[in-house]
């Protein structure tokens, strides 16, 4: 994900079906007789294969896809492994290509899906639900969403979700699916419960997704992966010592964080006097590790302790006596003394008399630092400046519930990897 430009540029060109050095690269065209005959007409200028590359990296899904019905050889080039992880390198720095979506009051089923700078720039009253991308609406009814990593939403079926089922993964943007075999959910008595993380193994390039079932009472739990790609089935791996924290008001606050290769949970260690903790799982060498909270926090009945993830770091919330919100940011990964504050916003500054429920909801920092916040399931969305300690309000349209949200990025990463 890290490599230079000139390398993702070079890797594509050499892995392309084709003899040609250089290239006419014209806007989409329905008609390719037309585009035949307009080139033969007169002259057009020849791009290197390194500078289309750099154009077509920096172009939208929805256009590339665009791109592919229009000529067999760029869609030879944007089919390649390499341009689909260097379009989603820069997919991942520009604003542009980020979506917020939104679910129901419950956390389920896909009920808004807007891109951030739109919501941002033109924040009109009665938007509409899903914007320029309608394919989005196959999430709308019924599912649990996972999870969103490098443009692949991983969901279940709500209504199934005691039940044995299938968890599903889909690039709303492609269209593209799969689903993983049946997964088996053990059966235990109302304490018992599974929490699940989705993310990315950077060592062996795969998708996978974390189940854990947690029986409290007995002090224990019982972990399985399923890997996209891989073996076609749930491994089960060593289970971790510590129980997740479950929340009946938020189902996806039982969905891991993914975070720097690992899946994070807000935990108890039932050996240390269930002391809350992060639960840190490394997908890539499924192991588990204990990350402390900051040491100046000391939680009460009514913090609600939330994870996020913000700017590619892992940030840990909590309500302050119904005074105020904080928000740490942990600069690296598992480095307990990096923990930094981030904000602490009175609720009186922006409105609210007490915390309400589970607002304010942290979604994502913006370009100058400064950081989107939703402050209540009418759609009413604040813009916090940390330097100025200001804030910029947005509205929604107020008959739209959005209770559950997450971030979601554009891109071409399939489901299915390519052989």
């Amino acid at each position: 994900m890290h490599q230079t430009s000139s390398h993702f540029s070079h890797s594509i060109m050499s892995t392309s079906n084709h003899k040609r050095q250089r290239t006419v690269l014209q806007p989409p065209c329905q008609n390719d007789t037309l585009l035949l005959n307009t080139t033969t007409q007169r002259s057009v200028p020849l791009l290197p294969e390194e500078l289309m590359v750099e154009i077509l990296s920096r172009l939208p899904v929805k256009s590339l896809g665009q791109f592919c019905c229009v000529s067999k050889h760029w869609k030879s080039i944007i089919s390649t492994s390499d341009f689909i992880k260097y379009h989603l390198h820069r997919s991942a720095t520009e604003f542009l290509h980020h979506r917020l979506l939104g679910s129901d009051v419950l956390g389920i089923g896909l009920r808004f899906s807007r891109s951030l700078r739109s919501l941002i720039d033109n924040p009109s009253p009665s938007p509409p639900l899903f914007d320029e991308n309608p394919q989005f609406k196959i999430l709308y009814f019924c599912t649990l969403i996972v999870g969103s990593c490098n443009g692949l939403i991983c969901w279940l079926n709500y209504f199934r979700e005691y039940e044995d089922h299938n968890i599903h993964y889909l690039n709303p943007l492609t269209r593209v699916e799969s689903e993983s075999p049946r997964f088996h959910h053990r059966k235990g008595d109302l304490t018992c419960f599974t929490v699940f993380g989705f993310g990315y193994d950077h060592v062996s390039d795969r998708y996978k997704t974390v189940a854990i079932y947690c029986d409290p009472k007995a002090k224990k739990t019982i972990a399985r992966v399923y890997t996209l790609g891989g073996e076609n089935c749930w491994r089960k791996i060593k289970s971790f010592p510590f129980i997740p924290r479950w929340s009946s008001a938020s189902y996806t606050n039982r969905c891991g964080k993914f975070v720097s290769g690992t899946l994070n949970w807000l935990a108890t260690n039932p050996n240390d006097r269930g002391s809350l903790i992060v639960a840190s799982v490394d997908i890539g060498n499924e192991t588990c590790v204990e990350i402390l909270l900051p040491s100046v926090v000391k939680l009460q009945l009514n913090s609600r302790p939330k994870l996020w993830v913000l700017g590619g770091c892992l940030c840990f919330s909590y309500n302050f006596n119904d005074i105020h919100f904080d928000l740490w940011q942990m600069k690296v990964h598992g480095v307990v003394d990096s923990w930094t504050k981030l904000i602490t916003i009175s609720y009186m500054d922006f409105g609210m008399d007490h915390c309400f429920h589970n607002y304010p909801r942290p979604f994502f920092i913006l370009e100058k630092g400064e950081i989107l916040l939703q402050i209540n399931h009418h759609g009413a969305f604040i813009i916090y400046n940390p330097r100025l300690k200001s804030f910029q309000s947005l509205w929604l349209e107020s008959n739209n519930i959005i209770f559950e949200g997450t971030t979601h990025i554009e891109s071409l990463v399939s489901p299915c990897p390519i052989l």
